[in-house]
């Protein structure tokens, strides 16, 4: 076992050298690990439960609610204080099992979301208590393991969440993380806590850390989905980056220089270099491209010795000052932090903010930084050099591209349409609402069956996300595209993860995306265009989605103006996707006027397109394109129903 130089203030006992970095072995690297894991998991899954109890109880009452759920840490020092530090393990981690468990028996639900997101909040702290006695090397080392198992586990199953899913498989990842889980709580119920020392305010503040340190994880750094669609990447190609990043944070703190003779002005450089990273290549204006990949891996090694340093404190084995509830405060903070960040990230998608969300990452950096940077200089547990142990460490991270080889050799499961002879191609528009159904559940499967049952060549997708906060972060647009067999084209439109798509079975002889400008900070919106080839002919497709709102029409109006700028009165044309905008309104009034564009839907068309009546998507195609067959199936798989239209080209 490896041994530790400790690092005490003057004045305070000095523990002999020798003093093991575990005191409870690796079951307490394991319950860190695994804790840290699910509740990511957790997070992910209740993310668009938050925005279905939005879309039904409103904003206001969403907004309260949720704050409340991520104050529920502050709960923990009252459970210490009546059941003592077993019974906030058994509480935080204990119930976050309980609920991992739940959400895969159940299927996510928005009551359970919001007791996962409380429960979860509370085992921050509890994480803290199972760590009392590690380095803060340990505890990093431990979480960045436990994120990096759960990345790979992800990739294996696409990036769609297990939790969401049914069969064996799913199931099997759900019993692994609880069954380690379990086994890990159950040794250190069994073992007995670790006497903390006195602590003082400045120790605690330490464990806000996790919080910032986990929302840029989720957000950006163990997202696969945003790494393929940030950097125009494969989702194999992300997910080696991020192995990557992991392995060389794994290496750095395993060498055992992570937080040696730190002081705070690094430490504040290392989070501005992060928070500046990561708001760059996140965000409505965000860059894109290989810039990512560098970002992606030098923010691994950042945040996790960022992480490491700033919890040296309030792990520490020797100090004086006050009760030990002081860390379950800071460990509460933290966990407010998450929500702070990651619920407003979200809702930037939707609704303006009165800055650009690109700040958020930015400042769960910065914060990190400074976080670390007060911590600094604090008592606490140093590990002795090991470089054998980095290199092991970090050719261990080797183990994690299973997920990529599981992602690999699962191949599509279903097979495009194929290319028509006649040159009648069937054509649907569809806003698939991140892929979450009418019940708020998270469910790509229900959309891919709905595009088959149109044997659709073409689909013009609206609100599809690729490592979304409002679909879990899953990469919904990559997920279709394999599940069906067909190529993507990816428009980003609110940020690099939200916007629209282009999935077609059809050869793609050239494509492009365009985003309209806005003078505030609202949701930007945008197109994607594809010139596919039909027999010896082309057919340049559209998708779109234009701003919503009734007082919304002039900005409609502008939009439509850029739209059809862009388009630039091309032949053989279709234009389609969510206009936010009724029969005989200005914007379609606008559409069809001097354009030599005409609807889809027959004359008189009653047909609503979404599920509460209004009818606002469209299809609109050239003059020189016969377009017959209009159908709108209902669907619950969706807010929106899909439109189909079978175009024709002639001769």
């Amino acid at each position: 076992m490896a041994t530790t130089q400790l690092g005490t203030r003057p004045g305070e006992p000095v523990q002999p050298a020798g003093a093991p970095i575990v005191p409870q072995g690796p079951a307490r690297l394991a319950l860190i690990a695994v804790t840290a894991a699910v509740l990511a998991q957790t997070l992910r899954f209740a993310l668009p439960q938050y925005d279905h109890f939005a879309d039904t109880a409103g904003t206001a009452v969403a907004g309260v609610v949720l704050l409340a759920v991520y104050l529920a840490g502050l709960a923990a020092p009252v459970i210490r204080s009546v059941a003592g530090p077993r019974g906030l393990l058994l509480a935080g981690v204990g119930g976050l099992l309980v609920v991992r468990l739940l959400a895969q028996a159940l299927t996510p639900q928005t009551w359970l979301a919001f007791a996962g997101t409380a429960i979860g909040m509370i085992a921050v702290a509890a994480l803290y208590e199972g760590a009392r006695g590690l380095s803060g090397v340990g505890f990093a080392t431990a979480t960045v393991a436990g994120l990096s198992a759960d990345t790979a586990m992800r990739m294996a199953f696409a990036t769609w969440d297990p939790s969401w899913r049914s069969g064996v498989g799913p199931w099997l990842a759900c019993l692994l993380f609880v069954g380690l889980g379990a086994a890990a709580l159950f040794r250190e119920l069994g073992s007995g806590p670790v006497e903390p020392p006195g602590i003082s305010w400045r120790d605690a503040f330490g464990a806000v850390a996790f919080g910032p340190f986990l929302a840029l994880q989720v957000l950006v750094l163990s997202s696969p989905g945003f790494v393929a669609s940030a950097s125009w990447r494969s989702l194999t190609a992300a997910h080696v980056v991020i192995v990557v990043g992991q392995g060389l944070a794994l290496a750095f703190l395993a060498s055992g220089l992570a937080v040696r003779a730190v002081p705070g002005g690094v430490c504040v450089l290392g989070g501005t270099l992060l928070g500046v990273g990561a708001a760059a290549v996140s965000g409505t204006y965000s860059i894109a491209g290989v810039e990512v990949v560098p970002v992606v891996v030098v923010g691994h090694v950042l945040s996790a010795w960022l992480l490491a340093v700033a919890c040296r404190a309030p792990l520490r084995r020797a100090g004086t000052g006050g009760p030990v509830w002081r860390v379950d405060v800071g460990a509460a903070t933290g966990g407010l932090l998450i929500g702070l960040i990651l619920v407003s990230y979200q809702v930037s998608a939707l609704e303006p903010l009165p800055f650009p969300n690109n700040a958020l990452p930015g400042l769960a950096g910065l914060l990190l930084g400074a976080l670390a940077a007060i911590a600094a200089a604090r008592g606490g547990p140093l590990p002795a050099r090991a470089p054998l142990r980095a290199l092991t460490a970090g050719a261990a991270a080797l183990v994690l591209l299973l997920g990529t080889l599981a992602f690999a050799v699962a191949g599509p499961d279903g097979t495009a349409q194929a290319a028509p002879a006649d040159g009648r191609v069937r054509l649907l528009t569809y806003n698939i609402h991140d892929a979450v159904n009418q019940k708020g559940r998270l469910d790509p499967e229900s959309i891919a069956r709905n595009i088959e049952a149109q044997r659709a060549h073409v689909v013009l997708l609206q609100e599809a996300g690729r490592g979304s906060l409002l679909s879990g972060t899953t990469d919904v647009g990559v997920w279709l595209s394999r599940r069906l067999g067909m190529t993507l084209l990816w428009g980003p439109a609110a940020d690099g993860q939200f916007g629209n798509a282009i999935l077609t079975s059809l050869p793609v002889e050239d494509s492009g995306i365009g985003r309209m400008p806005r003078g505030d900070w609202s949701q930007i919106r945008g197109y994607v265009w594809g010139r596919l080839r039909v027999g010896d002919r082309s057919l340049t497709v559209w998708s779109t989605h234009l701003e919503g709102g009734a007082d919304q029409a002039e900005e409609r109006t502008r939009e439509i103006a850029a739209l059809v700028r862009a388009w630039g009165g091309a032949p053989r044309t279709v234009i389609g996707g969510d206009f936010n905008a009724a029969p005989g309104s200005a914007e379609i009034t606008r559409v069809l006027d001097g354009t030599e564009l005409r609807s889809a839907a027959p004359s008189g068309d009653p047909s609503p397109t979404t599920a509460d009546g209004r009818r606002v998507d469209w299809i609109f195609g050239t003059d020189d394109l016969l377009l017959s067959d209009y159908d709108v199936p209902r669907s619950a798989a969706s807010d929106h129903y899909p439109v189909a239209v079978t175009v024709s080209i002639g001769p």
